[in-house]
């Protein structure tokens, strides 16, 4: 199938796209296997769907087809750049969307593409016609857009497989991260990590398909693939015999039974009834894998028993309808691990007083007190980081030659994985000056902190990101304006002195801030 010849929205996959998801989520939601959930939701009435859909823009009922399309990661990146495309069967005014939506949102342009963001929400949305949608963060959408559509790559490949399956996924193995512990896999074994790329797809008919394949380069890499993946069943097999001996020895005695087992004992030997049924299943599949072998591919194909094709249906509709959502949930987990790296800041930092009966000053000097390195340095043996920390020459400034060769080392406890930055750089800071919790060079006590530690701040993350191991932080002076400190996030991640993480809104006034930030001023904060 030619390129041109693709859906609008499968189009837009680049050839080197990390993966995608794609979900034909009317065609699912027609389709007979989910005819009772689709009965049952019309049963609401047309009353109350027309309201659905006059509710929102684009109209619900009007969604057609979903996808989610990952980019690589590039050097320095701690996640892929996601976006989503919705695609519609009726038309739709792109400016009632924007105005429902973002009503705040600024017109740009990347790739020769326009498109409109909303730093606030950091959402931005591109329009490729008026029955598409593309939305991303900020940051990404913008990536996406400027990113080859034509780039060479697998999974132009798997595009064209997707064509027409109510869902398709598919991963390019080649760019995936591999997890460490696969690097020891035995030679034997390494043959399965060579694929191009993965797909899984669902197909509904009279009964759900659900297909796997791992595509190779060419036929000899699939032949030895295959041959490594019956040699990894045969080992899966010996691997049964452990708990098959431990069902059977809950279900046999070792002495024959004088009288009935106690009826307590009853859930434990129908367990072991069902897990030796379930061991036998596993033990027949993986004697005879349902992997065939497709010129350079290796396949698998179940068919669900007519039962389970209405699971598999609403299934797909509700992965469609989800998708859009990965966005958010992905922020969500983000600002976990933001928080994390917080708090294992604060507790270093506290390991570190607890240890020298001061806090780090906010920079290394030397004996003329110039600034040499950062705190972030000085906690380094605290975030579990002591053999890194023994490679610095503390004598020496960040950017020494010695030092400088230690950037691209930066520990994962100072990246954000809210925002990508350059490979070493980091938007964790502590406030510094004379009216903050730490000076430039001299080192305070916990004691100093007479506001109290639970109200005052400590670090945050905040602003642009700067090179980990430089002394370069937010420097406060009370009598001026405070930097916006919601940039770039907008909001604030900070760490209390007293080793709580709290989320500060946008929108809280200055003076609030600024007595949060001073860690002698007296002041009384109740609410922000």
């Amino acid at each position: 199938m030619a390129a041109g010849d693709l859906p609008a929205d499968l189009a837009l996959i680049p050839g080197d796209a990390l993966g995608f998801v794609h979900v034909r989520v009317a065609d699912a939601w027609k389709h007979e296997s989910v005819k009772m959930y689709r009965q049952m939701f019309l049963k609401a009435g047309p009353k109350a769907l027309a309201a659905l859909d006059a509710q929102f823009v684009p109209p619900p009922s009007t969604v057609d087809r979903v996808t989610a399309i990952a980019l690589p990661m590039e050097p320095g990146q701690n996640q892929p750049v996601l976006v989503g495309v919705v695609t519609f069967t009726a038309a739709f005014d792109p400016a009632s969307v924007r105005q429902a939506y973002l009503p705040d949102a600024k017109p740009l342009k990347s790739g020769g593409r326009d498109y409109y963001v909303d730093e606030k929400q950091h959402i931005a949305v591109h329009f490729p016609d008026d029955k598409m949608l593309v939305f991303g963060d900020e940051k990404g959408l913008p990536a996406f857009l400027a990113h080859p559509a034509k780039a060479a790559g697998s999974m132009t490949a798997a595009v064209r497989l997707a064509v027409g399956k109510t869902l398709f996924a598919a991963v390019n193995a080649k760019k995936l991260p591999l997890p460490p512990e696969l690097e020891h896999l035995p030679p034997e074994f390494k043959p399965l990590l060579q694929a191009e790329f993965a797909t899984v797809s669902l197909d509904l008919a009279q009964s759900a398909t659900v297909a796997a394949k791992l595509v190779y380069a060419n036929e000899a890499d699939a032949m030895a693939a295959e041959k490594a993946l019956r040699k990894a069943a045969e080992l899966a097999r010996m691997g049964l015999n452990q708990p098959r001996m431990e069902a059977e020895k809950q279900l046999y005695p070792k002495q024959p039974l004088l009288k009935p087992r106690p009826i307590e004992d009853l859930p434990i030997a129908v367990g072991a009834v069902a897990a030796l049924g379930a061991l036998n299943v596993a033990d027949e599949i993986l004697a005879d894998p349902p992997v065939t072998r497709e010129g350079n591919a290796l396949a698998v194909s179940v068919t669900a028993p007519p039962w389970a094709t209405a699971y598999f249906g609403m299934s797909a509709v509700s992965v469609g309808l989800l998708l859009p959502a990965v966005q958010k949930t992905r922020e969500a987990a983000s600002r976990a691990r933001s928080t994390n790296n917080l708090k294992q800041i604060a507790l270093a930092m506290h390991n570190y007083e607890a240890t020298y009966g001061t806090l780090p000053a906010a920079a290394i000097t030397d004996k003329n007190g110039k600034k040499l390195l950062s705190w972030r340095v000085s906690i380094l043996p605290y975030i579990e980081q002591n053999q890194l920390y023994n490679q610095f020459k503390l004598d020496e400034p960040w950017d020494s030659e010695h030092n400088k060769k230690l950037i691209p080392l930066m520990p994962i406890t100072y990246a954000d994985p809210r925002l990508p930055a350059e490979v070493g750089k980091t938007f964790y800071k502590v406030f510094v000056g004379k009216d903050a919790g730490f000076d430039p060079v001299k080192k305070r006590r916990f004691v100093d902190i007479t506001d109290g530690t639970s109200n005052t701040f400590m670090a945050a993350a905040t602003g642009e990101p700067v090179t980990w191991t430089k002394p370069d932080d937010i420097e406060i002076d009370i009598e001026k304006p405070l930097p916006d400190l919601m940039k770039p996030f907008g909001s604030l991640l900070v760490a209390f002195f007293d080793g709580s993480v709290r989320y500060v809104a946008p929108g809280v006034a200055p003076k609030t801030l600024k007595a949060l930030i001073t860690p002698t001023g007296g002041e009384v904060v109740t609410d922000y």
